[in-house]
């Protein structure tokens, strides 16, 4: 469940980093929402934030692997997954939401989380200039 958690939290954060127009950090929040979403096994949600990686970054790292699921299974990727896990742990991506007011995640949150994440990520909002 904390995996579920982990990626509503860092969705959360890289649609505030995009409204923000910070498109390098709404791009590190975008990989941990996918790695989070692929140890949930929401796989379309994690495919949706590489894309929008490389739409804002074609010569990004991810690039050369085909899927997340085949980036975090590659040891050429894991130097920079333990980058990301610096960046923000999911305890500090809790923490940074509760000072912008957000509420805590909750389990309906959780299991609804899976068709909203799908519907936030088919937007066409997210401006990648």
């Amino acid at each position: 469940m904390q995996d579920e958690a982990a990626t509503i939290a860092f969705a959360r954060l890289a649609e505030i980093s995009q409204q923000k127009r910070q498109f390098t950090q709404r791009d590190k929040f975008l990989l941990l929402t996918g790695i989070s979403a692929c140890r949930s096994g929401w796989i379309e949600i994690a495919a949706r934030c590489r894309e929008l990686v490389l739409a804002h970054n074609p010569a990004h790292l991810i690039r050369r692997f085909d899927s997340l699921p085949d980036a975090l299974r590659s040891e050429d990727f894991e130097a920079f997954r333990r980058q990301l896990d610096r960046f923000c742990t999911f305890e500090k991506a809790e923490h940074l939401l509760s000072e912008m007011g957000s509420t805590v995640i909750s389990e309906h949150d959780i299991e609804t989380a899976g068709e909203t994440l799908k519907q936030l990520f088919e937007s066409t909002d997210w401006e990648t200039s």
